[in-house]
């Protein structure tokens, strides 16, 4: 067993209608060596399907439908939140904008970040990569409560540099220093990448002196 799922009907906290939707009940722990940021190797990358829900009736998207809302159905309408489309990328932008309303904003940046995801295994590279700035834009506006975060703010620089932003990544992590140092390990391989021009894939297991099995 790596996954079982099941169906359940579930009400949706924006509309109030119930519909049948499949739900994740056991899974086997991921012990795989991650890419720096954070997605693991099959099977369970391929779980990434089952960690955003839709409501069939008014087009909420979530983890799940029946997570509270700080918003109306009338949002759901708007040409804003539709663009995106149904893809499952697309489910995951219109979640990302649901998290940052409900101001859950590291939510909002990993939807965003699942997305790309989608669109890396699609070889979509430009797509994946407006997700990771989509995804810093977040991080930007709301940086007082996300910088709080020591993982977030390392998350963020392989964000940046996926998507390209090599100079900032250098000027902003570059001698930083957290309170662990795993994690300052893997920063100073970030800005190493970045100073080569890298935007490509790395997992975690070839940082410098870190052994993760």
């Amino acid at each position: 067993m790596s996954i079982k799922t099941e169906e359940t009907e579930l009400k949706c906290a924006v509309c109030g209608e119930f519909s049948p939707q499949t739900v994740v009940t056991e899974f086997d722990p991921d012990t795989s060596v991650p890419d720096l940021d954070m997605r693991p190797d099959e099977p369970h990358r391929s779980y990434i399907k089952y960690w955003v829900s839709k409501c069939p009736c008014c087009g909420y998207c979530n983890a799940s439908i029946d997570i509270p809302a700080a918003f109306t159905k009338e949002y759901l309408e708007s040409g804003s939140y539709n663009r995106f489309g149904d893809s499952l990328a697309g489910k995951f932008r219109k979640m990302a904008l649901v998290c940052e309303k409900n101001k859950v904003y590291e939510e909002a940046l990993k939807a965003c970040l699942y997305a790309a995801w989608v669109h890396d295994d699609l070889n979509e590279a430009e797509e994946a990569a407006d997700c990771r700035r989509a995804a810093i834009k977040i991080y930007d506006a709301h940086k007082a409560v996300l910088s709080e975060n020591h993982d977030i703010v390392l998350l963020s620089a392989d964000i940046m540099r996926r998507s390209g932003s090599f100079e900032r990544v250098i000027r902003e992590y570059k001698g930083k220093v957290f309170g662990s140092g795993l994690i300052n390990a893997i920063a100073a391989f970030e800005v190493s990448l970045a100073e080569k021009g890298d935007d490509s894939c790395h997992k975690a297991d070839e940082v410098p002196g870190v052994v993760l099995r």
